[in-house]
């Protein structure tokens, strides 16, 4: 098992843009603001590590309905 990293602010945005959600609706996902969510944009503070893993989590599982594959 890898240890989990605090994604950069790229790693945050660059992960939101590539299933087209904007901040709004990347905070949803999360049970989260969407202002809240811009913070760690801009990186004016940290993303909790547990919110990187739901985020990437989330994220996976919409691409793989997107692309009608199940999730191994």
């Amino acid at each position: 098992m890898s240890i989990l990293k605090h994604p950069t602010p790229k790693e945050i945005k660059d992960l939101r843009l590539s299933i087209d959600l904007s901040q709004e609706q990347a905070g949803g996902l999360l049970h989260i603001n969407g202002r809240h969510f811009r913070r760690w944009e801009i990186g004016q503070s940290k993303m909790p590590l547990a919110y990187w893993e739901l985020f990437t989590v989330k994220v996976r599982v919409m691409t793989a309905k997107k692309n009608n594959r199940p999730m191994a």
